[in-house]
């Protein structure tokens, strides 16, 4: 059952189901995956500040991702 809750990344009030964020943070945050992903086959031995030199994205939340393992860094 959803519960009303704040995102984490924005803090606005929705309805949560799995994720912590809105619809449009959970959007952004897929569009991000999309570009580290894309950015990680082409050179798979970068930093995570040669990711966020070469795409914008910003540092936090590529740190973010990597800890929650939703991007596939290599150890």
């Amino acid at each position: 059952m959803p519960t009303l809750n704040n995102c984490k990344s924005c803090g606005k009030l929705y309805l949560q189901n799995v994720t912590e964020y809105c619809s449009d943070c959970q959007a952004q945050n897929n569009r991000y995956f999309m570009q580290i992903r894309e950015f990680l086959k082409i050179n798979p031995r970068c930093t995570v500040m040669d990711i966020h030199n070469r795409t914008g994205i910003p540092v936090s939340k590529i740190l973010e991702m990597r800890k929650s393992e939703y991007v596939p860094f290599s150890q």
